[in-house]
């Protein structure tokens, strides 16, 4: 079979391996679509060596090959969206509402990764983190239950309630799918961004409360959006000094920040710890998801309530995968989706059957 593998930082092929087998509990499924993450460039381009395979994909949708013994949860044909990782329910980390800091939940994986033609699930994401599709719900939708369960467990911690007013930095992908759950919570979202055609797609979204940050003074047009009051919260899709200062200044007293993302630039910002304490705001983050949010993300999903269909900017089958991810990473894709080899473009060679 075929599968995307990364050979060294930046070098990604596309190479012939043997199809993965499966063992008790675990299922074998056929890559209908899978789609690219952030974290997938992070591997791809951050320049870090790795020993052995990176695993690469992780917003998987497939339809069942073959079944492991013991599996009586689904059956050959049916078409499932899959997670990667799987918390253990009972560390110290589970037990506090931190299931992505849990010791398994970092060991686990597909195998070898989404972008490829057949992929092993385990039998620990079989039990929890796999999810049969319903008829309706195309495979496209499919592939955002990872991300989108992601963005549902942001406006979570970040406490967001009816009303509120939460400023979402970035509005990217991730951005726009948390600023929809924000919505969805019955909050206002104010997505803010230095791209105006990215703003543009969050208004056609429904997201009418924008902001250009290359265009204003941060700042006072949050204020000025919140009549004075400032904002009540802000998840961060993109941060950097300058953004964490401007959202430190707009935000409420008793408000909430959001770390959903990676520092870009410096690592270490500085802080007026002072303003935390005089006026009681907190300071969080939010790394990955739970099944839980996996569970609800398939029903949201099928309701409708949130768009994801034109989040989706580029689709490439797995032959192009170093073209989608160029793109992605230069801000030139908001999504891109893959999807198998076209059976005419494997060389003569069928697709596994």
């Amino acid at each position: 079979m075929r599968a995307v593998q990364l050979r060294g930082p930046g070098i990604i092929e596309l190479v012939d391996v043997p199809a993965p087998s499966i063992g008790f509990g675990e299922l074998l499924l056929e890559m209908r679509a899978c789609g690219l993450c952030g974290t997938d460039l992070a591997k791809i381009f951050g320049g870090k060596r790795s020993v052995g395979p990176v695993p690469l994909g992780h917003e998987l949708v497939g339809v069942v090959r073959a079944v492991g013994e013991g599996v009586t949860r689904f059956v050959q044909g049916d078409r499932l969206a899959v997670a990667h990782h799987v918390p253990c329910g009972r560390c110290r980390y589970c037990l506090h509402g931190s299931e992505p800091m849990c010791p398994q939940f970092k060991m686990t994986n597909i195998d070898p990764g989404g972008f490829a033609e057949l992929v092993r699930i385990p039998a620990l994401q079989v039990e929890q983190a796999a999810f049969p599709l319903p008829a309706a719900l195309p495979d496209e939708a499919g592939v955002f239950m990872e991300p989108l369960a992601c963005a549902l467990r942001a406006v979570k911690r970040s406490d967001v309630q009816a009303g509120d007013r939460i400023a979402v930095v970035g509005a990217g992908c991730m951005g726009l799918l948390v600023a929809q759950a924000v919505a969805l919570r019955g909050a206002r979202p104010i997505c803010l961004d230095l791209r105006e055609e990215r703003l543009e797609l969050a208004r056609t979204l429904g997201l009418e409360r924008t902001l250009n940050v290359a265009r204003s003074e941060p700042v006072q047009a949050l204020l000025e959006l919140t009549e004075g009051e400032g904002i009540d919260g802000a998840i961060l899709t993109a941060v950097n000094g300058p953004i964490l200062e401007a959202v430190l200044g707009s935000l409420r007293a008793g408000g909430r920040i959001n770390l959903f993302a990676d520092s870009v630039g410096p690592k270490h910002l500085p802080v007026d710890l002072s303003a935390f304490w005089h006026q009681e705001f907190s300071l969080i983050a939010t790394y990955s998801t739970t099944p839980a949010e996996l569970r609800e993300a398939i029903r949201i999903l099928a309701s409708g309530l949130i768009q994801v269909h034109p989040l989706v900017s580029h689709r490439f089958d797995l032959t192009r995968f170093e073209e989608g991810a160029r793109l992605q990473r230069d801000g030139r894709a908001t999504k891109v989706l893959f999807s198998p080899i076209p059976r005419e473009n494997t060389d003569g060679a069928e697709r596994p059957q």
